[in-house]
């Protein structure tokens, strides 16, 4: 049998471009099972609560927090099996798994610690299935300025899944907008959603990770240890390790991080109604599918990692700065354009690509390093929510302005990560 001939470079991108390409529709299904609940979650818990909206944002900060804290040993554990064994098991997790939630939430739409568990869990799993695997799947195909761009791409597809799912959530709120018994079936919804993304994964997302890249190595019970990330800065280079701080610091600012916030914020004090919100969503989608498909990637193509982190970090902190200092649907609105290049971690696609590449140069492996960057977005997404939560129910109960939340928001996910930026030199960024 004729040895297979070298395939050509045209063949090669060609490859490439359908892999990141079906790696981003399985990234908008789980990004539709993660967003579908924009509206509904805070309601139910608000509603299980007896509209105390201190407690149900306390409760939503505080499982957010439990859930980033145990993604800890699910991304590594994950993420260096992947290593081993291939990504696609790790991307049928998720919707799997979704599948079970969704339907145990339907049965019991009154239970209030099992929907904490089961939001728990699914926050714990589709980030898993999504962000770890997502990130190490394009890190196998790409690299350097084509990872950053594919990474870009990833964001168009969270714009897309937000352009979906509010119609279907807010269809399913109309019907009944506060009953745990008319909002269980977005879970109904949820549940079918992740279906059929498991039999896209299933049938159509080949294997990235080929088997001559896979680990050799003896597996032992380090592999699970929730700390494992320590190895970058303990045996990664000092570039590498001021890298990852600053991007770590920039998930403060990520959408799922903001997200019960915001909920309350534009809920009980700009007053919006469910088809106001939704409109708001499905804008805001529009704006970030179109900023992911244009602006971001010249920016990306056009300035340094430098330049488009420092632009990026600077537009975020004066956005999220106006955007609470006043209870004002036109500032809140007006708010959302200076933040689109960077909005929901974007600030960090170009430092990300480059600390992927000086790892892999390092011996890392992609599956493992990307769980390890994932778990420090975890303890970004254990914390940040639950200090969220803490400041605005603080805010709240003692009359002051609970919109401030943001600004603390704009300091610790774009200030202080710009201020570390500039203490780190152009030859850190050489790979």
């Amino acid at each position: 049998m004729a040895p297979e001939q070298p395939k050509s470079e045209k063949e090669l991108a060609e490859r490439r471009n359908k892999l990141v390409r079906r790696i981003c529709i399985s990234s908008f299904f789980s990004v539709c099972q993660h967003f579908i609940f924009a509206q509904s979650e805070p309601r139910l818990f608000l509603s299980l609560c007896n509209k105390d909206a201190a407690s149900a944002t306390r409760i939503l900060g505080n499982t957010s927090g439990i859930a980033g804290l145990l993604s800890l040993v699910v991304n590594q554990a994950g993420g260096k099996l992947s290593d081993y064994i291939g990504r696609k098991p790790g991307f049928l997790i998720g919707p799997m798994s979704n599948v079970v939630l969704g339907v145990l939430v339907v049965l019991n739409p009154l239970n209030r610690p099992l929907i904490a568990v089961c939001r728990v869990l699914r926050l714990i799993l589709t980030t898993f299935s999504n962000t770890v695997m997502c990130t190490a799947a394009v890190a196998d195909v790409c690299s350097s300025s084509d990872l950053a761009l594919a990474m870009s791409r990833m964001q168009t597809a969270t714009g897309l899944a937000m352009l979906l799912t509010p119609f279907i959530e807010g269809r399913i709120l109309h019907l009944s907008p506060w009953s745990p018994h008319g909002i269980k079936y977005v879970y109904a919804a949820k549940a079918a959603i992740a279906a059929v993304h498991a039999v896209f994964v299933a049938t159509l997302l080949e294997e990235t990770l080929d088997k001559s890249n896979r680990a050799t190595a003896k597996m032992t019970l380090d592999m699970i240890n929730p700390f494992g990330f320590v190895r970058i800065f303990s045996e990664g280079t000092q570039a590498l390790r001021k890298l990852v701080m600053i991007t770590t610091l920039q998930m403060f600012i990520e959408g799922k991080n903001l997200s019960d916030v915001i909920q309350a914020w534009i809920r009980d004090h700009l007053k919006w109604s469910v088809t106001q919100v939704r409109n708001f969503i499905v804008a805001y989608g529009m704006l970030c599918t179109a900023t992911g498909l244009s602006a971001t990637p010249w920016m990306l193509r056009n300035f340094s990692p430098r330049g488009f982190t420092t632009i990026t970090n600077l537009l975020n902190f004066f956005a999220f700065t106006a955007r609470g200092l006043s209870p004002s649907s036109w500032l809140f609105l007006s708010m959302m354009v200076p933040m689109l290049p960077g909005v929901n971690g974007a600030s960090a696609t170009a430092l990300k690509a480059v600390a992927q590449d000086i790892a892999a140069n390092q011996g890392f492996g992609k599956g493992e390093f990307s769980a390890w960057v994932n778990n420090l977005r975890a303890f970004s997404g254990s914390v940040a929510p639950v200090v969220y939560g803490q400041v605005y129910a603080a805010a709240q109960n003692r009359g002051r302005n609970p919109g401030l939340t943001f600004f603390l928001a704009g300091i610790l996910g774009a200030l202080l990560p710009q201020a570390m930026l500039h203490y780190v030199t152009d030859s850190d960024m050489v790979a």
